[in-house]
């Protein structure tokens, strides 16, 4: 015996739909996560977690300094930047992986804010700086 509603062709297409976005995020080609306004990281996309080498277990939950350890100021700068409500664009920072590498990113972010006007989570957007950092040493 099924107990529950039954769904609706436009629920499962809603369904449907999510479940592309969630795809789309998760495994889009550029590393993206939500930070707390304490900075603890509050989701990662499997695309950041790849590059960084570490399991979602390992990352989600931890302060972002963590990642960065070499980058206390600069991090604390972003944040008083989009606290202010300010964004950034290509902002470089070092990030260590799970083995210790450095890898050198560029990080663009900005706030969501929840509906009563508090600090709700950042949006950053991640690239990989290495190629730039390759030829400037050029």
């Amino acid at each position: 015996v099924l107990y529950g509603n039954p769904v609706t062709p436009e629920e499962a297409k809603d369904r449907a739909r999510d479940a592309e976005l969630l795809d789309f995020f998760q495994n889009a080609p550029i590393a993206l996560h939500w930070l707390s306004g304490e900075g603890i990281v509050l989701w990662a996309n499997n695309t950041e977690l790849n590059v960084l080498g570490y399991t979602a277990e390992e990352y989600i939950g931890q302060p972002i300094m963590k990642f960065c350890p070499d980058e206390q100021e600069l991090v604390l700068e972003i944040f008083k930047q989009l606290g202010s409500g300010n964004s950034i664009r290509d902002v470089p920072v070092r990030f260590r992986t799970k083995e210790g590498k450095l890898v050198n990113l560029l990080i663009d972010s900005n706030v969501a804010y929840n509906k009563d006007g508090s600090f709700g989570h950042t949006r950053c957007f991640i690239r990989d700086d290495t190629g730039r950092k390759i030829r400037d040493a050029r």
